[in-house]
């Protein structure tokens, strides 16, 4: 979301305050602080709001929020006797001091800061990377559709550009608490006027989002699609209805029209930068590295930004061994701290290094109720099993929803008891994960038989993963439950295998134009 603020544009989707041509800095929870007050504007925040929305704590002293408003203060260069940003309410609390106006059209924000257009070879050569490209996706990988402000200016504001506008700042957070609010306040928006394409579009977003980040469920995934659809059909060229509906496509596992769906937003509007992130991330499911950097690479110099592409370069750098990987990493956290996906992808990278101390460390970083998003809880019990801590990794595995039911099977298998375990293999259950184009679920079926004792139908499946374009080695060699099979000769194959096609993309990033200048060391 872009908003105007007296002579400040804040962008949440970069997490940047500009001022003129001035970059303002603020730190995290000065800039959550700045987010949540324009979240509530025109109306104040008490501090136990301010706790709530900014610390996702019911516990924070009104000492350290009233320390926080003063450094929000001091960076914005606010005098609280004459303020024009934030002014105190005494006995309700803080407020946003005039309007604060949504910014629909990015070329303000282009215009002023960024002169880098388009460039159409550039473009070219995207379009025919997404068009030649087998149509994959998978499941849930957290990776997406960034929401932009979609909402038109009206003066004077209605009820319903209230509820977009509020809701468009929680979905901007990324967080699961606020995530739900948001979809809770676009549903309200479209009762008062149904047929608002905004609400529609935020909410077809805001699904997806809920989806691929925090496991919602199938009705949530289905409607999305069903809102996006009829979206395109009123505005067939409508980049962001495109990448919305790209995104629930993602978010179901469906292949050969997710990937279209994003060449076909990126075609409408060469700045869409999620887009373009969301299909790099198919090409690094499917191990085209290379190919993936290539489309980071024209987003970022196209002038877009994506929340995610900094992680998601680091992953695919980290797997080739390439020398600026930390360097995209701090990149990322710096960028986005405390977001789940980062921290799960940081949490992973510790995991893989068998560092499970560290992604331990690393989860501990999630605030409110990303603490209990599945993805986190589930890597959190992962690690307490490569710490040996196997009684309390059950615990902690069966919050974990379906993502920890595979852990718990192989845990289950490793003493004996195989009734989970089996569940996963019957003929039913066995033929939608075969359909399942997502080589992680290969992976999570090998380590069970793997501790099953099935070295062999282990090792079968970790080639069709393999296949299927996983190329993570190192989240194979660390593995708790794939020991045995990776010191065997089928293993070193596989193993073989994997750096063989790791390097082929090594060669392939040396070797392109502009690559090694982008990704820097």
């Amino acid at each position: 979301m872009l908003y105007g603020l007296n002579d400040l544009i804040i962008d949440t989707e970069a997490r940047t305050v500009h001022r003129d041509k001035t970059t303002l800095k603020l730190p995290d929870l000065s800039f959550d602080l700045l987010v949540s007050l324009i979240a509530a504007a025109p109306e104040p925040l008490n501090n136990k709001e301010i706790s709530t929305t900014t610390w996702s704590s019911e516990h924070v002293s009104d000492q350290t929020i009233s320390q926080r408003v003063t450094l929000l203060r001091k960076a914005l260069g606010d005098d609280p006797k004459h303020p024009i940003y934030i002014r105190t309410i005494r006995g309700k609390g803080y407020a946003i001091c005039g309007t604060v106006d949504l910014i629909e059209d990015k070329n303000l924000r282009d215009n002023r800061w960024f002169s880098t257009k388009p460039n159409l070879i550039a473009v070219t050569v995207v379009l025919s990377l997404l068009a030649g490209a087998g149509i994959l996706f998978w499941r849930a990988p957290g990776f997406g559709l960034e929401h932009e402000a979609i909402a038109e200016q009206h003066a004077p504001k209605t009820t319903v550009d209230i509820l977009i506008d509020r809701a468009g700042t929680q979905l901007s957070l990324h967080q699961f608490r606020e995530t739900d609010r948001a979809i809770t306040m676009l549903r309200k928006a479209l009762v008062k006027v149904p047929g608002n394409a905004d609400a529609r579009l935020m909410l077809s977003v805001a699904l997806s989002t809920k989806a691929t980040k925090f496991d919602g469920d199938k009705a949530e995934e289905q409607e999305a699609e069903a809102i996006a659809r009829a979206l395109i059909s009123e505005q067939p060229d409508n980049s962001k209805a495109w990448s919305a509906l790209a995104y629930s496509l993602g978010a179901q596992g469906r292949m050969n029209e997710s990937l279209p769906a994003y060449q076909r937003a990126y075609q409408l509007n060469p700045r869409n930068a999620s887009a373009l992130s969301s299909a790099a991330h198919i090409f690094l499911i499917q191990g085209n590295l290379q190919q993936a950097l290539m489309l980071e690479m024209t987003a970022k110099q196209a002038g877009g930004n994506s929340r995610y592409a900094e992680i998601q370069i680091f992953q695919i750098l980290e797997m080739i061994e390439h020398p600026a990987a930390d360097e995209w990493r701090e990149k990322a956290l710096s960028l986005n701290p405390e977001q789940v996906v980062v921290l799960r992808e940081i949490a992973r990278s510790h995991l893989r290094k068998g560092n499970p101390t560290a992604a331990l460390e690393t989860l501990d970083q999630a605030r409110g109720d990303d603490r209990f998003a599945p993805q986190i809880i589930q890597l959190r019990g992962r690690a307490n099993i490569s710490l040996g801590r196997v009684a309390e990794a059950r615990q902690i595995l069966r919050k974990a929803g379906w993502r920890g039911q595979y852990d718990l099977a192989a845990l289950d298998a490793r003493s004996g008891d195989n009734a989970l375990a089996n569940s996963f293999f019957k003929a039913k259950k066995l033929e939608t994960i075969e359909s399942d184009p997502d080589p992680e679920s290969r992976i999570s079926l090998a380590e069970i038989k793997s501790a099953q004792g099935d070295i062999d139908q282990a090792a079968q499946l970790l080639t069709q993963a393999v296949s299927l374009g996983w190329r993570d080695i190192g989240w194979l060699k660390q593995s708790p439950f794939l020991g045995e099979l990776m010191s065997s000769d089928e293993g070193r194959t596989i193993e073989q295998r994997i750096e063989r096609e790791l390097e082929a993309q090594r060669i392939l990033v040396a070797g392109t134009d502009g690559l090694a200048q982008f990704l820097g060391s």
